[in-house]
């Protein structure tokens, strides 16, 4: 790992010995005065380019910006005004989401600098919230695989391992997270696009419940939503409770909690009983060494006395299922304004010609026959509250590996995205919240995370188990190696 982090700046004083300090951390100095936001935020920009020539984790930097609305907080901060959770703490959003006034170009070649009128709902939470935004960091193209390389924006690299990926969609945003260069990000989850590259960094990652995270619409009926990436359970939690506090648009609205979800995380969830797979819904290989890290985790879960079943998800027919899922997924881009189709990547070609092929009644019927099929797998919580597993079956692939043979086969790259995301994609077909932590400490120096899934709109009995373990197996302490505090 050859990382240059000359000069990378020191955590803030006093926050060292726990690790890089979370966002909620940030914010109660940024509030209280202990912690000017304008010197927090020059310290991660200060990061960011020291880091991020290797990385590549940002597609754009707003510097300028940046400090300004910083020195706006620190002035209400010596007025004494009221000032939103969040107020000075920095983060970046994905480059698949509009922010005002911002360019946005969806990773791709073939869609032109369009500027946004208007922040995304989730993006206006976070800008509610009062975050300072930085930048926007990287995806693949229309973030439609598990991997963060695109012909406009280059290769994002893993800073625990710069010839591997930091897994996608969201990888931009975690290689950030992962190595300093913010304290946490935005991201976004269509089969396991936050999930997954957190497994891959080390770090804590979210796919709330359907409905739970403002959308502007029900976008790919429900099976995509937003969320963070961060280093702490409470941090997510405190996140949640931002999305939640923001009216939405959609037909779908989750439920109303009665606690707050950082209250949740703090609280101990009780003796809950847990089922335990290796396996996917679908046959699919995975690494001995997923299993090995997953058995451990189980293993950890038990030992805080929680119940611990092996049980098998229920299977679904694999040609079946991506006969159904992919007419959904090639309508992933479906309303990008595109400028020059014959620069769209192979694979999202390849996908937008297909979704063009499908006409409204296929497409129907697909989306009826998946939530039919998913009314049958939601009787595994029938009986257990969490369904524990491996984030992922595999470990971070190479560079350019996702990309191999697809001249010959347009599709095989998602389909090597699908066995990467073959057991995250299932939360996102029944619509259950589901979580990444960094249990299992990372062993040939690459990580891969633990996956909790609960039932139906119950985030707060995830998070509340996610926040025991962290608690009894700390995390914070370990980094990417070569990059320092």
């Amino acid at each position: 790992m050859t990382v240059n982090t000359t000069p990378a700046p020191p955590a803030p004083l006093g926050m060292a010995e726990h690790g890089w300090p979370s966002a909620t951390e940030l914010a109660d100095q940024i509030r209280t005065g202990r912690l000017a936001s304008v010197a927090v935020t020059r310290r991660y920009l200060d990061r960011i380019e020291a880091i991020n020539p290797e990385l590549n984790a940002f597609c754009r930097v707003e510097a300028a910006a940046a400090l300004q609305a910083a020195a706006e907080v620190d002035e209400a901060v010596a007025r004494g005004d009221e000032l939103p959770p969040f107020a000075g703490v920095p983060i970046a959003i994905k480059d698949l989401h509009p922010v005002r006034g911002w360019e946005l170009c969806s990773a791709s070649n073939a869609v032109g600098n369009v500027v946004m009128d208007d922040d995304a709902v989730a993006v206006r939470a976070l800008r509610n919230a009062g975050f300072v935004f930085v930048g926007a960091t990287t995806s693949p193209e229309f973030g439609t695989v598990s991997v963060t390389e695109s012909a406009r924006h280059g290769v994002t690299r893993s800073p625990w391992d710069v010839k591997r990926s930091p897994g996608g969609s969201s990888g931009g945003t975690a290689a950030a997270v992962a190595s300093g260069m913010l304290p946490l990000g935005h991201g976004s989850d269509g089969a396991g696009s936050i999930r997954e590259p957190a497994s891959f960094c080390g770090l804590v990652g979210m796919k709330p419940s359907r409905g739970l995270v403002p959308g502007d619409a029900m976008f790919m009926e429900g099976f995509a939503t937003e969320g963070v990436l961060t280093r702490t359970v409470e941090d997510t939690a405190a996140l949640l409770d931002v999305f939640a506090a923001e009216p939405g648009v959609g037909w779908y609205r989750h439920p109303a909690q009665p606690v707050p979800y950082r209250q949740r995380a703090a609280e101990d969830p009780g003796r809950l009983r847990i089922a335990f797979s290796t396996r996917p819904a679908f046959p699919t290989w995975v690494d001995p060494a997923a299993v090995a890290r997953g058995r451990q985790a189980a293993e950890l879960v038990a030992a805080l006395g929680h119940d611990v079943v092996e049980r098998d998800i229920p299977g679904l027919d694999q040609d079946w299922f991506q006969a159904h899922f992919d007419i959904i997924y090639a309508t992933g881009s479906a309303e990008v304004e595109i400028e020059d189709e014959s620069a769209v990547e192979p694979l999202n070609r390849t996908l937008r010609e297909a979704g063009r092929r499908t006409d409204s009644i296929d497409y129907v019927r697909a989306v009826i026959e998946l939530q039919l099929a998913a009314r049958q797998m939601y009787t595994l919580w029938d009986d257990v509250d969490i369904l524990l597993t491996p984030t992922n079956p595999v470990l971070a692939p190479g560079e350019g590996a996702l990309w191999q043979g697809q001249g010959a086969d347009p599709w095989l790259p998602l389909r090597r995205a699908e066995e990467t995301a073959a057991l995250t994609v299932i939360a996102n077909v029944l619509g259950l919240p589901a979580i990444s932590i960094p249990l299992v400490e990372a062993r040939d120096g690459m990580p891969l995370g633990t996956q909790l899934i609960g039932g139906r709109n119950d985030d707060g009995t995830v998070l509340a188990l996610a926040g025991q373990l962290e608690r009894a197996y700390p995390w914070r302490h370990r980094y990417p190696a070569g990059v320092t505090l």
